[in-house]
């Protein structure tokens, strides 16, 4: 199952509207550093996101283009409508994306003393035009030096890409916090992480502001301000910045007592941050489960406190443990799908997610679940959801053997879906090297997916001829990634199988498995290896034996003193010299790891994959913790990082968590979480390993050991 890019189609809206109002203006007037009370409020009551997720996903972004061109017509001196309306139309449609390309650099070129003009045809172009994106904005900000906007969106451009620039991002998010030094905007407090001598400053700047507010919706902003003050004061202070925040709290309750749902989960997410009893915190979800029974942050009380008191099981190899959790979560799911009428998404998908897994689920159940998530999907979501949901049902019918030929049609449709959604981010001009190459290889293992789900139901569906359109691609030349390469030769045997050329077909799948870099693990209980069985169901078909099959099969002699690349690559980048401090109060410093291999685990409170591979995580710190040559260490990367202690203290995990969010931020393009770092003796970053895949406590011990070891035994 693969995560795809998406993006929707929409109409253009003719420039018409923008002339007169600005051409009519001898000194035009600059948006300040917010918006509006009227824009904000217009923007907050008529896109308020209960509204938007009962509309049908065309009627809901015409809706929202609307209501963003109104907005612009009437407050054309206001440029939260242009951002609005740009991210929109980049995210959800792409051809019409181009029309507002032009539209907007047209009211740049029209008005090239304008500031604001300026800056809108900036934002446009990125991607497209960059190096002229630049030469707008920094003419807009040569017009008016103070413009805070036109420095975001530099800052924002020089942030990540091939034109990444730490100097510039820094110089030029310090301009807009200049300008605006108590701005909470998500974007610069994003890209705040670059500049970290400034943080405190906007911290304090920040606090000074909210204290004074009374409006509930700004005064959420409280989040990005504890965020900040826990992440710009050391461990040793993050008791004094709880107290704070439980003085803020009663503040913040006598404020607003009968606040909405979205108020009180703001409320509830504090109390955890701030240290508060869990018997405080369960009062504050009670009161918020109690005012609102039937929502979406009810439902997630109830599941938090299910998952609580039902813990997953860590064996991901015991198949006992895990079909009792599943049926235990089946049940659950049934009895909120009753009480939580108004959390869409379970509504629409919470059943079927519920089940994916679950393989003795009568087939006429599991059909239900699948056709209400594909029907909702196609109702409601953009094309990157619904790819998902295509993805999705085509494997949960492939695992089955259910409906071939419905999954030859899934895949048929997800295909070339995937290949318009995809066309954008290739055509992006500003993509780093790495970002280049996880857009490609992406591309690749989508492919091969789609690949291995027509082949096999062509299969089984007896109609050969399904496979017309792919036999090319499957029949190319093999990748020069040899990630990819075990994925090649499996899809070159099952069509070499269709094909009635069986001997083939075996050959083919011997290349499969000498190539694979690694062999399937266990997850949820299931150890599935399909290159394996398909291989050996031929084999016996043509009358092979199993003395033989043993010998056929048998994997090629490992290289003990290196292991297999399998998931890991080699970083393009160096380790930065870090020196921070642990959740305890401990230094640590790269340079004072000289003579150890250290293994950095790179995980968040909030990540699903984490939470799987944290319980291995500590079991092998556990079995290293007193060896001299082995370091474990864990960067956290939350931004809410008064989240963490709790959340350590509730697991009982006891290895060491470096606050690295700054760090990490300014490292990589993005956070792609669960990462494992190997760095050597030497302080060389030597491997990295993205995610997480399964498999037993065992598997995880044997393979990071290997890892680490293996350093020293190379030159």
């Amino acid at each position: 199952m693969q995560k795809s890019l998406g993006l929707f189609l929409l109409l253009s809206i003719p420039f018409l509207s923008l002339s007169s109002p600005l051409r009519s203006q001898t000194k035009l007037a600059l948006p300040g550093c917010e918006p509006s009370e009227q824009v904000q409020k217009l923007l907050d009551a008529r896109l308020d996101d209960k509204l938007l997720e009962k509309m049908k996903f065309a009627e809901r972004e015409s809706y929202r283009q609307g209501v963003l061109e109104d907005a612009i017509r009437e407050y054309p001196r206001e440029i939260l409508p242009y951002q609005e309306l740009i991210a929109s139309t980049r995210s959800h449609g792409p051809d019409s994306f181009s029309a507002l390309q032009v539209r907007f650099s047209k009211f740049a070129a029209d008005h090239p003393n304008d500031p604001l003009a300026l800056t809108v045809g900036g934002i446009a172009l990125v991607g497209k035009n960059t190096p002229q994106s630049i030469r707008l904005l920094e003419a807009a900000k040569s017009k008016a030096p103070d413009f805070p906007w036109a420095s975001l969106q530099l800052a924002k451009i020089y942030f990540s890409g091939k034109r990444a620039d730490n100097a510039k991002t820094a110089e030029y998010i310090a301009a807009f916090f200049s300008a605006c030094p108590a701005s909470a905007n998500g974007t610069a407090q994003w890209i705040l992480t670059k500049n970290v001598a400034l943080q405190p400053e906007v911290a304090a700047a920040l606090r000074s502001r909210l204290e004074k507010e009374t409006d509930p919706k700004r005064l959420e902003e409280y989040q990005t301000l504890w965020g900040l003050e826990f992440r710009t004061r050391p461990p040793a202070e993050h008791q004094a910045v709880r107290d704070q925040m439980s003085l803020d709290l009663k503040r913040l309750e006598a404020l607003n007592p009968n606040g909405d749902v979205e108020w009180r989960a703001f409320l509830v997410k504090g109390y955890k941050q701030s240290g508060a009893s869990k018997e405080n915190v369960a009062a504050v979800e009670d009161d918020l489960t109690k005012a609102f029974p039937r929502s979406q942050q009810a439902h997630r009380i109830a599941e938090e406190r299910w998952q609580n008191a039902h813990k997953q099981p860590e064996d991901q190899a015991d198949k006992a443990a895990w079909d009792k959790y599943s049926r235990e979560y089946e049940q659950a799911v049934q009895e909120w799908l009753g009480e939580f009428t108004e959390d869409t998404a379970l509504q629409r998908y919470g059943w079927f997610l519920a089940i994916y897994p679950d393989e003795t689920i009568p087939e006429k159940e599991g059909l239900a679940a699948l056709n209400q998530l594909l029907q909702s999907s196609a109702e409601y979501d953009g094309s990157e959801m619904q790819l998902w949901a295509q993805n999705m049902a085509a494997n949960y019918l492939s695992d089955r053997g259910w409906e071939p030929t419905r999954v030859i049609e899934l895949v048929n449709t997800a295909m070339p879906l995937h290949e318009k959604q995809m066309e954008p981010y290739f055509e992006y001009d500003n993509l780093s090297a790495d970002e280049a190459k996880m857009f490609s290889e992406q591309k690749i293992s989508q492919n091969q997916m789609f690949a291995a789900l027509l082949l096999k139901a062509a299969q089984q569906a007896g109609k050969p001829q399904a496979a017309a359109r792919i036999r090319a691609m499957v029949e190319g030349p093999p990748p020069e990634d040899k990630k990819f390469l075990s994925g090649y030769w499996s899809n070159r045997a099952r069509l070499a199988a269709l094909d009635n050329h069986k001997q083939d077909a075996l050959a083919y799948y011997q290349l499969a498995l000498q190539t694979r870099e690694e062999p399937p693990k266990a997850w949820r209980g299931k150890l599935k290896d399909e290159d394996m069985d398909e291989a050996h169901a031929l084999w016996k078909e043509l009358g092979g034996t199993e003395v033989a099959w043993a010998v056929w099969s048998k994997p090629p002699a490992a290289n003990e003193a290196q292991p297999a690349e399998g998931r890991w690559e080699k970083p393009t980048k160096e380790i930065p010299t870090f020196e921070l401090s642990d959740l305890s109060g401990k230094t640590w410093r790269l340079k004072d790891l000289s003579g150890k291999t250290v293994l950095i685990n790179l995980w968040a409170t909030w990540c699903g994959p984490c939470n799987a591979e944290l319980p291995q995580l500590q079991k092998f710190y556990e079995s290293v913790k007193n060896r001299s040559d082995i370091q474990v260490l864990t960067f956290n990367i939350d931004e809410d990082l008064g989240l963490v202690a709790p959340y350590l203290r509730d697991k009982g995990y006891t290895f060491p968590v470096l606050p690295a969010y700054s760090v990490v931020v300014s490292l990589l393009d993005g956070l792609a979480i669960p990462q494992n770092w190997v760095v050597d003796s030497k302080g060389t970053w030597r491997w990295r390993q993205i995610g997480y895949d399964g498999g037993t406590d065992a598997e995880f011990q044997k393979e990071m050991l290997g890892r680490l070891d293996s350093l020293e035994k190379t030159p």
